[in-house]
């Protein structure tokens, strides 16, 4: 296979799991939707609560998986490229021991620490102790669950097997729509009935990712067979991305907490309105650099540095593509956008809207190049950094909010420490695998931010010059495609990528070359 046709099946494998992944998330979006709103409806608002403050005292307990479950996706991702089974098994061997000791730590804190804590400081409304308790115990084993789940679904991710990720994500989400459904028409103490349920679609969920992978990937058989040079290498990965992972959330965190104490909880109500929009443009970008991730990984552990840092150039490109489509309209709009999905809007809830498009369109073109750095697996000093520059935006903002600044301060001051990071991150890729900064800065920040202004000459004019409706924002969303579109596909795009588009437009028209 010449390198030509090599690339063009990368395209393809990358594209086929990207359209595998949006299709998840918009089935599972528009489900959540309206699951949230039922199960409200149907538990109440104290039920809800209880429900979601022990459900999340719980996942507090298990702080720690998400950066584990990151460094085993990691490792079997990278033995997978090595093309070595033996150190695959191993590797797998020794994520499954890690997440075994981490289930085994949880449990143990969740009935003694966690125990007392739900007993004697939770606020539970009287005569719902039992059913708090009840509720505790299964969230506690679902919560196992999942951690044991992971190198299992790690393995699937790895072997981009997106479409079985996203099937399995579907039937979940399917599930609790049938939830739904057995929440309204059974007459019983809805709040067990929905502990019961939740717990019996994980148990399902977590028996289907076990029974698959050991059907279909050798490896996935434990043995114990102990690698202390492999183990130690997982260990130093896990604790830096810890630490990393620490200082981003109590960045996070911690800004909360300052606008509260400052400003009360209105602005945290449009924070969290900022943080709800936050999160489904975050998913629309970054489900396109999740189908990425693997191949860069394994790109470097067959020591193909070269494919590797043109692949991540590729990811932080279309990227910030992705996020000109999507972003561009809601920063213009934001106000028409929350008032038709709100109603009544919280100050300051748009101006954060806007600020984080803003701090989105940075962590998608930054975010490739941290996977880089992720695949070399050397995490000390990427860590150190990126931890000093997130710390450094809550002094800064206490010390702007305590001169009086209002509460867009914090966001401003993420915006400007952001590119810091995304500066220091290059510049250590560069130092790993020989990066090039020059076509990074010019050939996707620069580039990225011409189109972004070219492209909203147009919305903004009709922003400014149309009355605030609903004609108004499908204007302004349809002037914005407009003007993005051809500026992507004719000075975005390269000749090869044009050449993919236009045969798979081709394709769905069923138009046949004569």
């Amino acid at each position: 296979m010449t390198h030509q046709q090599d690339e063009s099946q990368n395209y393809k494998r990358i594209a086929r799991n990207t359209l595998m992944l949006y299709a998840r998330f918009a089935l599972t979006l528009f489900i959540s939707l309206f699951t949230s709103r039922v199960v409200l409806q149907a538990l109440g608002f104290n039920d809800f609560g209880l429900y979601n403050v022990v459900g999340g005292f719980v996942s507090l307990l298990a702080f720690m998986n998400g950066y584990i479950s990151e460094g085993t996706s990691r490792f079997i991702t990278f033995a997978i490229g090595e093309r070595n089974e033996e150190h695959l098994k191993d590797t797998f061997s020794g994520a499954l021991a890690l997440h075994v000791m981490l289930a085994c730590v949880i449990l143990i804190a969740a009935e003694t620490v966690g125990l007392w804590y739900v007993e004697n400081k939770l606020n539970i409304q009287a005569g719902r102790e039992d059913v708090a308790l009840f509720v505790y115990q299964l969230s506690i084993i679902t919560c196992v669950l999942g951690v044991m789940q992971t190198p299992f679904s790690a393995c699937i991710m790895a072997h981009e097997d997106m479409g079985i990720y996203a099937y399995i994500s579907i039937f979940d989400t399917v599930m609790k729509l049938v939830i739904v459904y057995l929440l309204m028409v059974v007459d019983t103490d809805k709040l067990r009935l929905y502990a019961v349920f939740y717990f019996c679609v994980s148990l399902l969920t977590s028996s289907f990712y076990l029974l698959f992978c050991r059907r279909k990937y050798s490896e996935c058989r434990f043995r114990l067979r102990i690698d202390g040079k492999l183990y130690k290498k997982m260990f130093e990965y896990i604790g830096w991305k810890a630490m990393g992972a620490i200082a981003f959330t109590l960045n996070g965190q911690g800004i909360t907490v300052l606008l509260n104490m400052f400003f009360g909880t209105v602005i945290n109500a449009a924070r969290g309105v900022a943080g709800s929009v936050s999160n489904i443009v975050s998913q629309f970008v970054f489900n396109f650099q999740t189908a990425m991730q693997p191949q860069i990984v394994k790109h470097y552990a067959a020591g193909e540095y070269e494919k590797m840092n043109k692949l991540i150039f590729y990811c932080a490109k279309y990227s910030s593509y992705l996020c000109m489509l999507f972003g561009i309209p809601i920063f213009i709009e934001a106000d028409t956008i929350l008032k038709i999905w709100l109603g009544n809007v919280p100050p300051f809830a748009a101006t954060f809207v806007r600020l984080t498009i803003i701090q989105i369109m940075v962590q998608a073109i930054d975010f490739p190049v941290g996977y880089g750095i992720n695949a070399v697996g050397k995490m000390k000093l990427p860590n150190i950094t990126s931890s000093l520059v997130y710390l450094l935006i809550l002094p800064l903002s206490y010390l702007a909010m305590k001169l009086g600044a209002n509460p867009t301060v914090a966001y401003l001051v993420s915006i400007i420490c952001y590119p810091g990071a995304m500066i220091c991150d290059v510049w250590i890729l560069h130092k790993y695998t020989k990066f090039n900064r020059m076509s990074y800065y010019c050939g996707i920040l620069l580039k990225t931010l011409f189109f972004v202004v070219i492209a909203s000459i147009l919305p903004t004019v009709a922003h400014f010059y149309m009355p605030t409706n609903f004609v108004r924002l499908c204007a302004v969303t349809a002037l914005s495609l407009a003007c993005s579109c051809p500026l992507i596909y004719y000075k975005g795009l390269d000749d090869r990528a044009r050449q993919l588009v236009m045969e798979k437009i081709k394709d769905k028209l069923h138009i046949r070359r004569s």
